[in-house]
Order: C-alpha cells, then structure tokens, then sequence
C-alpha cells in the first residue's frame, strides 16, 4: 500500500474559481491572475463566517493583506495591489479603508450578480 506522508494530504485541497469568471463574456477582460485571485478570496471568506466575522449589516468581511497576497500569488506589491483594483473594477470586491495602519477590510461581491 502506498500512504500519503506529511504534507502529501494537502494535494487534494483545491480552491474553488466559478466557471462564470472563466466563459462569462463580461469577464474576458479579466486578468486570470485576478480570477485566481478571486478564488483565494472566496476561500478565505468562507473562515471569516465560520469565526463570525460580519459587520453591522451582517455582511461577510476579509483580511488579506498586500504581503499575504504577494506572498500566495509570488507578485510583487504593484501587481497585487493592481489585481485587487481589477476585482474592484469588475464589482467583486469592495475595500473599505481602515486607517492607522490597519488592512483593508474586504467584503467579497457574488460574482451572479455583476
């Protein structure tokens, strides 16, 4: 029998990009660094509801830092900081200032209804 060791196991977790992001006309313009990207967010916008992190509103929010961005997707500050605006620019996310040095909160957007 062979096993899987150590990390090994980590090879079948996947992140989830929909399939709308890829055939949809609306988002061939679309960096598929920006797609990927996308699907980073959605997977760590499925953490902050489980650790109940909602506004006022009861809105899903993130925090996914330009060095933690840089970091996953091996880019540079400008490049990360350059998809996050293309995502913002097709309605997918929203960011919302914090100030004092703080991250950006990041509400992630239904791509259905873009």
């Amino acid at each position: 029998m062979t096993y899987f060791y150590g990390r090994e196991a980590e090879q079948f977790a996947f992140y989830r990009i929909p399939k709308v992001l890829i055939r949809d006309n609306c988002f061939a313009d679309m960096k598929c660094e920006a797609k990927l990207l996308y699907g980073l967010l959605l997977d760590r916008m499925e953490l902050s509801s489980k650790n109940g992190w909602l506004d006022p509103a009861n809105r899903v929010f993130i925090y996914y830092t330009i060095e933690s961005i840089m970091e996953d997707l091996g880019c540079k500050h400008e490049k990360a900081g350059k998809l996050l605006a293309e995502l913002e620019r097709f309605g997918l996310i929203q960011r919302v200032k914090q100030g004092m040095g703080r991250p950006d909160r990041i509400y992630v957007c239904k791509f259905t209804e873009v």
